[in-house]
């Protein structure tokens, strides 16, 4: 793969630009030859995009799930920074989108959460959790800056389709494990469930 330096911006260059496996715009140069992010993780500056992929394949279809009990921890969110920005203290959350491929099965609503603790496994309470997405959250409203008057509705897992959320909410930058994390009672089988999720985050 073929290393550039854009030293005047990319108006003077003709060729399609590939962006590898992310875009990660911290002055590194490195891109080839098409105009296509193909990984999971895009970074610009202090502003990330990342894809999840969610199975409920391990869910244990025998036991019963009870509000707040972890589903399946989808992965961790990324903390890095290009030079010169003041190390991070906070996650803020812009938008989560997700995208409910195949449903659950039985009625299964939740939402997503962030924790500092890794592995927690599927049928345990989440340790420590920070609601991202879900009727927990109590979004914020950008128009007054503060506090919106409304709350946010729970993910419907059982339900195929986009699930949008705009929560604009806050979360400490060691909370970086995300979690999808049922609301109500589950004693059916529900493995067959299947998602994505888009977060949309910045770190500061």
């Amino acid at each position: 793969m073929a290393t550039t330096t854009l030293t005047q911006g990319i108006e003077a260059y003709e060729s399609d630009i590939t962006f590898g496996n992310g875009i990660d715009v911290t002055g590194t140069g490195t891109f080839s030859d098409s105009m296509t992010g193909t990984g999971l993780l895009h970074s610009f500056g202090t502003r990330k995009i990342q894809t999840f992929v969610g199975s409920l394949a391990a869910t244990d279809a025998a036991t019963a799930y009870a509000d707040g009990d972890v589903l399946v921890e989808l992965g961790t969110l990324d903390t890095s920074t290009p030079s010169g920005i003041v190390t991070p203290t906070k996650f803020f959350i812009h938008r989560a989108v997700v995208f409910i491929t195949t449903v659950a099965g039985p009625t299964l609503v939740g939402g997503l959460m962030l924790s500092a603790t890794s592995g927690t496994a599927t049928n345990s309470a989440v340790s420590s959790g920070t609601e991202i997405v879900g009727a927990g959250v109590a979004s914020f409203n950008p128009r007054i800056s503060a506090t919106d008057s409304v709350t946010e509705i729970d993910l419907d897992l059982d339900a195929a389709g986009y699930h949008v959320f705009d929560p604009l909410v806050q979360a400490a930058i060691a909370s970086k494990h995300l979690y999808v994390f049922a609301t109500t009672t589950m004693n059916a089988d529900g493995t067959a469930g299947r998602f994505t999720v888009e977060l949309e985050y910045s770190v500061h």
